[in-house]
């Protein structure tokens, strides 16, 4: 699978939370905006990854962790349309599955429970993931879920839900709302 489509799709995102114009939006983006450039050493180091080039990802890698203080595992899949919003301290775990127009936002964690196991979670599409949450486990995050901020969530979040606390605990989004 090619890198484009998901950044085209990432730019896209972008675009529309940020209300500018495509060529501003991109500069801007590259320069300024730290979560979107991990997430373009991201998708670069992945593409090599799937090419058999070992040394790029790692570089990759080590550049978004040391320029942009994110760490995101060539090995992760991380659907197109993501946001990264404050990224600083955000970790995203090897076998993390991420679908598509999802927001993570700083200090997030997305990871193995236990180090004796590498079972990491699986976001669906439009979920959003608050600051410093962690979502451990080889657990699912159901479509258009929220995770809350500073939640630590080890069980199933289904769709549509609210997860918040530590450890978290499953509402319906519509029981929050006015």
């Amino acid at each position: 699978m090619s890198v484009w489509p998901n950044f085209r799709r990432d730019l896209r995102r972008i675009r529309e939370i940020k209300g500018r114009g495509a060529f501003r939006t991109f500069v801007e983006s590259m320069l300024f905006d730290s979560g979107f450039q991990a997430l373009v050493a991201y998708r670069i180091g992945s593409s090599f990854r799937r090419w058999g080039w070992p040394l790029v990802p790692a570089i990759c890698r080590r550049w978004a962790i040391g320029s942009c203080g994110v760490d995101i595992l060539p090995q992760a899949r991380i659907g197109g349309g993501c946001y990264v919003a404050h990224g600083l301290g955000l970790v995203v775990g090897g076998k993390t599955v991420i679908g598509d127009d999802c927001t993570l936002l700083q200090g997030v964690t997305l990871g193995e429970a236990r180090f004796t196991e590498d079972a990491c979670p699986r976001i669906g599409d439009r979920v959003t993931i608050g600051a410093h949450a962690s979502v451990l486990g080889g657990i699912s995050v159901g479509d258009d879920a929220f995770v809350g901020a500073g939640a630590v969530v080890l069980e199933d979040v289904p769709a549509g839900s609210l997860a918040v606390g530590a450890p978290a605990r499953n509402r319906p989004l519509a029981d929050t709302q006015p």
